[in-house]
């Protein structure tokens, strides 16, 4: 299923230790530092001023603290799709990337497509399940702007899809629009 060509939004959650840390955290529950909730509360301010009718969350409590922060401030409903849940990494939940990198002979820069372990999500499940997702909550509300707050992986693996590169999305929103000749992705902060 093709992702329907409308505008939509995505925020991924705010900052967690762990990400600070350079960790895996994957479907690992890990809440928002402080700094996390402040990004949550300026992205709430940037996207007061965007036509969202709809907030759907990944269940991870640091996507979902997030979206519940953005919600309240804009006043629109909060849904959760447990398909928008951050990638699971397997053995590698909890450990540092730079190590587990370190260990494989690779350098900070170099991917770890080919290295994950057998029980990680694969790279290609990521993104189908990215075009999945997005897709049925496109196709289920075709008059209104959706606002997807999730995790790195998915906007990533959308990104790769869409333009054929990688982003390493910030905590801030970004708008996602249809055009005649493709696709646009912008930061809104």
């Amino acid at each position: 299923m093709p992702i329907p060509r409308r505008t939509f939004y995505f925020l991924r959650h705010g900052q967690t230790d762990w990400n600070v840390e350079g960790r895996f955290q994957g479907h690992s529950d890990v809440a928002l530092n402080a700094q996390g909730l402040a990004q949550a509360h300026a992205a709430a301010v940037v996207l007061a001023a965007c036509p969202v009718d709809l907030i759907v969350a990944s269940p991870l409590i640091r996507a979902l603290k997030t979206a519940a922060i953005v919600a309240e401030a804009i006043g629109k409903p909060l849904r959760i799709d447990s398909e928008l849940k951050e990638r699971h990494f397997g053995d590698f939940e909890g450990l540092i990337v730079d190590e587990v990198k370190r260990k494989l002979g690779l350098q900070p820069h170099e991917r770890l497509l080919r290295h994950l372990p057998a029980n990680a999500e694969q790279w290609p499940e990521t993104g189908a399940r990215c075009v999945r997702v997005f897709g049925r909550w496109l196709d289920a509300h075709p008059d209104g702007a959706i606002l997807f707050v999730s995790h790195s992986g998915l906007i990533d693996a959308l990104h790769e899809l869409v333009f054929g590169t990688r982003i390493q999305p910030k905590h801030v929103p970004y708008r996602w629009a249809a055009r005649p000749d493709g696709w646009s992705c912008e930061p809104l902060a």
